[in-house]
């Protein structure tokens, strides 16, 4: 939870062999969007092509290392890296090289950009660097038809926020998958849930916790159960997603390192239904609800990571009860930190 030498192993052996959810794909409607994204610090690019097809690549020039985009651009037709002008298309192909007439053995075919493979589910898309373990499809389970009533895919963007949090990843990941501490840090969100039938609920690769809403129509409450969603879903997917599923509205939780001890959150919110009268007034009371939760979780996570550093801490007990989603996650972790002798090297 505090070394270098431990999140560089994580970096190789889960978030470079996982699927990391990095991107929405409404986020390029058309051809020549260009996004930069980041996986546990390896530099990205999501590109929609010419034939519409979403694409991602290293984002790293093959002359000298530059990075070839730094922000979101709309409608590029080549990529043009900024150092030396070295040119590609939107397939990946190298299409242009200033002032390299007569260099020998430079196998220009070859030097196209290094593709990163990339599948998507609803509108999310997930890329791997490594391909090692389960195909994307097999990470998500149930999860697809369980949420499929939902039109996740329909629903409309709503906003985002950038959290940066001074906790190991796994600090803000411990907290996310136990509803053991909601009765002590979320007051707002006990109003809501009826958490004497809170459970989790692990999978293979991922865990729901289930917390029914509470009936009645309390002052100062913000969800009331639907006909077809009786209960808040919040879905962990290993190992940096989060689905936060309300009757009305989702939002995500994006989780990457930026370093041992220092950790951004990306939300995002989504919704149906925009244009209707007062959807956007409920939707802002979502978000405000959301961020009161998560500043909570901020200021628990950051707490975790200073008591971390204590010489007079070791390691503590799980709640069978309560903290089985823990358990699960960390178990995952082992799993994965041993593949290809991760857990020797650490």
């Amino acid at each position: 939870y505090t070394s270098h030498e431990s999140l560089a192993l994580e970096r190789e052996n889960i978030y470079f062999k996982g699927w990391a959810c990095v991107a929405v794909g409404g986020q390029l409607p058309e051809p020549g969007d260009v996004l930069p994204v980041s996986v546990a610090g390896a530099p990205i690019l999501i590109i929609r092509d010419r034939e519409r097809r979403l694409r991602a690549y290293h984002n790293v020039c093959r002359h000298r290392g530059t990075h070839l985009a730094t922000e979101f651009t709309r409608k590029q037709r080549v990529l043009v890296c900024p150092y030396h002008g070295w040119t590609y298309d939107l397939t990946g192909r190298l299409i242009g090289v200033p002032d390299f007439e007569g260099v020998e053995n430079f196998p220009r075919g070859e030097m196209g950009l290094r593709e990163v493979e990339l599948e998507t589910w609803e509108s999310f898309l997930f890329v791997r660097l490594r391909a090692v373990g389960p195909g994307l499809l097999e990470l998500l389970e149930e999860i697809p038809a369980r949420v499929a009533g939902s039109r996740i895919d329909e629903m409309q963007w709503v906003a985002r926020r950038d959290y940066v949090i001074e906790c190991n990843w796994k600090v803000y990941v411990d907290n996310y998958v136990e509803g053991y501490h909601v009765p002590i840090v979320h007051p707002s969100l006990m109003r809501e849930i009826d958490y004497s039938r809170y459970r989790t609920i692990p999978a293979r690769y991922s865990s729901l916790q289930d917390a029914p809403i509470r009936t009645g129509t309390e002052a100062g409450r913000t969800y009331r159960p639907s006909d077809a969603q009786g209960e808040m879903l919040y879905y962990w997917i290993f190992p940096n997603l989060m689905l936060n599923l309300h009757p009305d509205n989702l939002s995500t939780n994006l989780i990457l390192p930026l370093g041992p001890t220092r950790t951004l959150t990306i939300f995002e919110w989504y919704a149906h239904d925009l244009d209707r009268a007062g959807q956007r007034e409920r939707i802002e009371e979502v978000v405000r609800l959301s961020d009161e939760i998560q500043q909570e979780d901020i200021a628990i996570c950051e707490a975790v990571q200073r008591g971390l550093g204590s010489r007079a801490y070791h390691r503590g007990r799980y709640s069978p009860r309560r903290e089985n989603g823990l358990h699960h996650f960390h178990l995952l972790w082992q799993e994965w930190m041993r593949r290809e002798g991760g857990a020797e090297r650490a």
